[in-house]
């Protein structure tokens, strides 16, 4: 069965066939169009391995309803750069259509979106969208779920299964496409959402899964040689973002050097290590050090075959699709916190094993996990070799289901009844009838919490009661803060107000927001010293103190520190910065949102402006000559130093002026002059 062979849209098929090519369908593929994928107006489950086609079935489903229907879908992932991977894939494949992404912007209802064939989302930015509900999203025709398995997840599977819930209490006639390469209970999944299921193990590489005994990394690293020697590449997995670092130094010394990586090297060298080096040898690190724009650079060089090793973190095996011949994973056992060191589960395994062969180069996958003595050995087989992946579970608790009930109230639900409606269209309810039972017997409380909190407002007239949403309560859901967070800030903005303004200093505000459980904390030496040579709040930094951190690399940043500096500073990597402060950036926009509601203008307005400051990583001075297309803090800096002040002063500027200003030259200077006219337009 060939793409010519589908009934997609007759007037389209060329166009289609030029987009796709008329390739011939994967076993699993014809499956599930044998089971009526295009034909039936169902939901789908499709648990296939990586590299089966999952994708392209759900682009066909996609198809068929804009194309003849003119349907608007939703193609969901967990990820940002699975966002943008998929959305760079689907604007170059499908020209003729309109291609949307959005992956933050968390209040907004993105109206922008609705003019688009397929949008784009992570799966926060979808569950913000189900909690604003936008009359656009009541035309979505298709919703497609890409690494659904998430839902396990014990963080962000609530929220993806609170969103699938709500989506389909306001558009119920949406199909729902479903996509995993490790769903073990598919069918009861399936299930839940009314679903027919395609279920196969058919790979279109034969996938090798073995055990390797290796009592030293030494072995380990002979073995990886061995196949970048035979021109095959390799993924290796470790425990640690450190050690992962180390095994790929290990294996850059013993490989030979590559003239024409140089010039990658030069890209991903930010002069904090030898991660530079090591590429010129054909071997990287790949972890949450990494600035994404290193990451980037390192995933297309994979892709292209330039780089022969990568050595990951377990965080690769969720992000963007980087095959290889050889999978190895060095370590098993990994350090969760909050749990310590515990085996990895088997569906971790199977989605690390799934990235071994390549379709156009390889004739198998290998996928190997080492043990360090025979017994390992033995116990390996039986868990991840011969063992099954674990059930998909429902991770509904106490605090998750009462974000969930708040988000169902802001979306629009106004009784008990309604909240009960959507506890029983969710996996948990179908999954654990019983226990749902319990949290329905408690919903008086969590109601009660809520309204205690100024959440929501319950109104009681005679027999009936109804639930509404404080304005509070609307700003902390469609903010997509915890609810933890959103009473942190309150009370942190409200304990401020009393200081005058010109002694609030932006490191209170900064730790602040990082001691929302958002922040993820940073380690910093010296930390409680330091923080006390920023403010005189003893009360506030050492009630803060897992959270001191995060804020002093964050005032670091925004008094224009380098990366370089700030990882000899603080010992912190750009990709650990970059993370945070996209958090903080998002944080500073929700507690200036919260401070205008409570009525503090003086502080709403430092913290609008402290949003600006992080996004840019500026001081105060410099936050108007940054409002300049393409300027970012270096060269804002050196206007600055010349004389410059506002973006006025640069769009008036005489040429040979603005061309001796170090990092601007004389391509530069024209256009400069010309985006500083344009500011404020």
């Amino acid at each position: 069965m060939k793409i010519s062979d589908l009934d997609i849209c007759k007037d389209k098929e060329l166009e289609l066939i030029s987009s796709i090519g008329d390739i011939e369908l994967y076993p699993p593929q014809e499956d599930a169009i044998n089971a009526g994928l295009l034909e039936r107006e169902q939901n789908f489950v499709i648990a296939t391995p990586t590299a089966s086609g999952k994708t392209l079935l759900a682009e066909l489903v996609m198809l068929k309803s804009i194309l003849t229907a003119s349907g608007k879908c939703l193609y969901v992932v967990p990820l940002n750069a699975l966002a943008y991977e998929k959305y760079r894939s689907f604007k170059d494949k499908y020209s003729f259509l309109r291609i949307g992404i959005s992956t933050g912007d968390y209040e907004s209802s993105s109206r922008y979106l609705a003019g688009n064939d397929i949008i784009v989302l992570t799966l926060e930015k979808f569950d913000s969208l189900t909690r604003l509900k936008p009359s656009w999203m009541r035309g979505i025709t298709v919703l497609v779920v890409d690494e659904v398995h998430v839902i396990g997840e014990d963080k962000r599977g609530p929220r993806l299964e609170g969103a699938i819930a709500r989506f389909l209490s306001f558009n119920p006639s949406a199909r729902v496409i479903a996509l995993s390469a490790t769903i073990q209970n598919a069918d009861e999944f399936a299930n839940w959402l009314h679903a027919y299921v395609v279920k196969s193990e058919w790979r279109p590489v034969p996938l090798k899964e073995e055990v390797f005994v290796a009592p030293n990394d030494s072995i380990i690293v002979e073995r990886v040689l061995e196949e970048v020697k035979n021109g095959s590449q390799a993924l290796v997995f470790v425990n640690t973002k450190r050690g992962a670092a180390s095994f790929a130094r290990k294996l850059a010394k013993l490989m030979d050097s590559d003239p024409s990586l140089d010039e990658l090297a030069e890209r991903v060298d930010i002069g904090i290590d030898d991660l530079g080096e090591m590429v010129r040898h054909g071997v990287a690190y790949h972890n949450s050090w990494l600035h994404p724009e290193q990451r980037h650079a390192l995933e297309e060089a994979f892709l292209a075959h330039r780089l022969k090793v990568i050595c990951c973190t377990p965080t690769l095996a969720m992000g963007v699709s980087l095959p290889a011949k050889m999978v190895l994973i060095r370590n098993y056992k990994f350090f969760t916190p909050g749990r310590g060191t515990e085996p990895m589960p088997v569906c971790w395994v199977k989605q690390v094993f799934g990235r071994a062969g390549r379709p156009e180069h390889d004739d198998y996958g290998l996928g190997l996990i080492v043990a360090r003595d025979e017994a390992e050995r033995s116990e390996i087989e039986q868990i991840y070799i011969n063992g099954e992946p674990e059930r998909i579970e429902s991770q509904f608790s106490q605090d998750s289901l009462t974000e969930q009930i708040l988000a169902t109230i802001v979306a629009g639900a106004r009784s008990a009844e309604q909240i009960e409606q959507f506890l029983d269209s969710t996996f948990y309810a179908y999954q654990e009838g019983t226990k749902v039972a319990v949290f329905k017997e408690q919903l008086n409380e969590i109601l009660l919490d809520l309204e205690l909190e100024g959440l929501i407002r319950i109104d009681k007239d005679k027999e009936d009661i109804r639930l509404r949403p404080t304005e509070f309560g609307k700003l902390s859901s469609r903010l997509y803060l915890s609810i933890n967070s959103a009473l942190d800030l309150r009370e942190g903005l409200t304990s401020l107000k009393s200081k005058l303004q010109s002694t609030l200093s932006d490191f209170e505000l900064l730790l602040l927001l990082c001691r929302c459980e958002e922040v993820p904390p940073l380690r910093v030496k010296e930390a409680l010293t330091i923080a006390t040579s920023l403010t005189d709040n003893l009360e506030l930094v050492y009630a803060s103190r897992y959270a001191l951190g995060s804020a002093i690399v964050a005032h670091a940043w925004i008094n224009e520190l380098s990366y370089q500096e700030l990882k000899s500073k603080f010992g912190v990597y750009p990709g650990e910065v970059h993370t945070n402060l996209y958090v903080l950036e998002w944080l500073s926009y929700a507690a200036a949102r919260i401070a205008r509601y409570l009525g503090f203008e003086p502080v709403y307005a430092r913290l609008n402006e402290l949003e600006d400051r992080i996004r840019h990583g500026v001081r105060h001075d410099l936050l108007d000559l940054v409002k300049i297309k393409g300027v970012g803090r270096v060269i804002a800096r050196n206007l600055y130093s010349a004389g410059f002040r506002t973006h006025e002063e640069v769009a008036k500027a005489d040429l040979a002026r603005l061309k001796r200003i170090p990092g601007v030259g004389t391509r530069r200077a024209t256009k400069l002059k010309e985006e500083a006219l344009m500011v404020n337009t």
